[in-house]
């Protein structure tokens, strides 16, 4: 899964990483300070991803070297060759416009060889930004049912990023009740929402 910061990783997938972190690859895209490094090493831990790794850009400039950032993306899958990519929806944040648009286009059908085209693009749900401010035809129509540990494991991945925590009424503060909803509403305890963007059943 691609993030566009340290944290977005936990907030939009926690519970996949959680359920199935030996086939995971976590990339974020931006460089986020010592403490964030530190924090996403502990959420990582907590959620038994071992492969993790970051292209370093200063947050808030992806979209201003959107041809170098799609060069790196193709580097990197065609080293991993996922069969499914997650990206972050395009909401009001800049890096997630910036990190979605990139990835789609990583994503593409090349003329290059060797180039690593995925089956499966899914874009994942960061429950702290209202995506209806965005106009977009994206729409959460997968579900990723989670464990009851499962959800427990993103809660306190997320609550790792203590610098990120705004404190109070916040969704950061409510990750497995927000889970909890989205399950109840397709009758497991627990669950994530993406929308699917392309699959390609082999």
């Amino acid at each position: 899964m691609i993030a566009p910061h340290m944290d977005d990783e936990s907030l939009g997938c926690g519970g996949l990483l959680a359920k199935h972190p030996e086939d995971a690859t976590v990339l974020v895209v931006t460089e986020s300070g010592e403490q964030r490094r530190a924090e996403h090493a502990r959420a990582m831990e907590l959620l038994g991803v071992r492969d993790t790794r970051c292209l370093d850009y200063r947050d808030g400039t992806t979209q201003q070297h959107m041809s170098e950032l799609v060069g790196r993306l193709d580097e990197v899958m065609a080293e991993v060759q996922p069969h499914e990519v997650y990206l972050p929806f395009p909401s009001l944040h800049q890096d997630h416009i910036g990190v979605y648009e990139a990835g789609m286009r990583s994503a593409r059908l090349s003329m290059s060889p060797g180039h690593w085209v995925p089956n499966t693009v899914l874009v994942y749900d960061i429950a702290v930004y209202d995506v209806n401010l965005y106009p977009s035809d994206l729409r959460w129509n997968v579900f990723e049912a989670l464990t009851e540990e499962q959800a427990d494991l993103k809660a306190a991945a997320c609550a790792a990023y203590v610098s990120e925590n705004p404190g109070g009424a916040h969704p950061m503060n409510s990750i497995k009740e927000i889970a909890a909803t989205v399950g109840h509403m397709r009758k497991v305890p627990f669950a994530e929402q993406y929308a699917l963007v392309r699959q390609v059943r082999r």
